[in-house]
């Protein structure tokens, strides 16, 4: 019976392991893809904007407090108008209020804006072009889970099968 216990728990973590490891792979091609969006930006075309809304959201769960600068902004590409909500590339919530307060302050209702924008799709678009440290935070985390797998798999099957 301890055989099959073993075999169940390897199995589960060998399940779980692959989750990981897709999970991470699947977090590093989307911050991959954040982070060219971000490098690529400073070079997009500019076309005037306007803060549509500016607003600190506060979102609370069991991890804690996070503080949110939800920014919408409304710009004219070719005639056609678009909104976005994109303030920076890899701009995530955070667990300092001022940090929120700050993004709304620069962004105040009804103010005018320089928007960038991607020439090949006007959807995409942003008020702070360029890369941050941000920017890296989701590859970063790609990274991360992709590794775990990585070192946990040989090991855990090594001592299954030694």
């Amino acid at each position: 019976m301890r055989q099959t216990s073993d075999s169940i728990g390897c199995g589960i973590t060998v399940f779980l392991m692959l989750v990981f490891l897709a999970a991470g792979i699947g977090i590093s091609i989307w911050g991959w893809s954040v982070l060219q969006d971000a490098r690529v930006s400073e070079s997009w075309p500019v076309t005037d904007g306007e803060i549509l809304s500016s607003n600190v959201r506060i979102d609370n769960d069991d991890d804690g407090t996070a503080y949110f600068g939800d920014v919408t902004f409304r710009y004219v590409v070719d005639d056609v108008v678009y909104t976005s909500d994109t303030v920076s590339f890899g701009q995530y919530g955070s667990s300092n209020r001022s940090h929120a307060e700050g993004i709304v302050t620069r962004y105040p209702t009804g103010n005018g804006v320089t928007v960038h924008y991607d020439p090949a799709d006007p959807e995409t678009a942003v008020l702070e072009p360029g890369v941050t440290w941000s920017s890296y935070f989701m590859l970063a985390m790609g990274v991360v889970f992709t590794c775990i797998p990585l070192i946990v798999l040989p090991l855990t099957l090594r001592s299954r099968f030694t």
